[in-house]
């Protein structure tokens, strides 16, 4: 099993069975998001548009992903409202992110996967109400670590923003 067992695994076990796996339309899911946050890393690091990234990634690492979640396919919706949603409304959400920021931290200090995870779930935040916001903290958390990303960070962050867009929701939360 790889570094993404708790977006693979129910019980966040390493070596999973087929009883511990999650649902195979949640897996996919998972994968859409893991997949989008390393897509927006690449645009970023390639100075590359997602148009010419997004035909590059699908051939070169979404088979090892599929193999990994043991999917056929990723949620392509999703992942495609993700990506393309992040990088056209990167302004906008960093504008969000910066009075989330302690006061002497500025968005350029942000480490890219840490970046690119917190756009990507801000996207989740706004768009898809009808997913849980603790699920989009946890699952960009746990790629933010698998990434090499700070995830206490991106943890603290994504709280904060879902506190913002689904006021309601966490509020409800004990």
């Amino acid at each position: 099993m790889s570094g993404f067992d708790s977006l693979f695994n129910a019980d966040d076990a390493g070596d999973a069975d087929d009883a511990t796996k999650r649902p195979k339309s949640l897996r996919r899911r998972a994968a859409s998001r893991l997949a989008a946050g390393q897509t927006l890393f690449q645009c970023w690091a390639s100075k590359k548009d997602p148009t010419q990234i997004v035909p590059e990634f699908k051939a070169h690492f979404l088979p090892q992903l599929l193999k990994e979640f043991e999917i056929a396919s990723i949620d392509e919706g999703h992942y495609t409202k993700i990506v393309f949603g992040a990088t056209a409304d990167a302004a906008e959400i960093d504008q969000a992110i910066q009075p989330l920021l302690k006061d002497d931290w500025t968005i350029e200090r942000l480490g890219e996967v840490e970046r690119s995870v917190i756009r990507a779930a801000f996207i989740e935040f706004r768009d898809t109400p009808n997913i849980p916001a603790r699920t989009v903290i946890t699952e960009y958390t746990a790629i933010a670590d698998s990434c090499g990303g700070d995830s206490n960070f991106v943890n603290a962050i994504l709280d904060r923003f879902s506190r913002n867009y689904r006021s309601v929701e966490m509020s409800e939360r004990k």
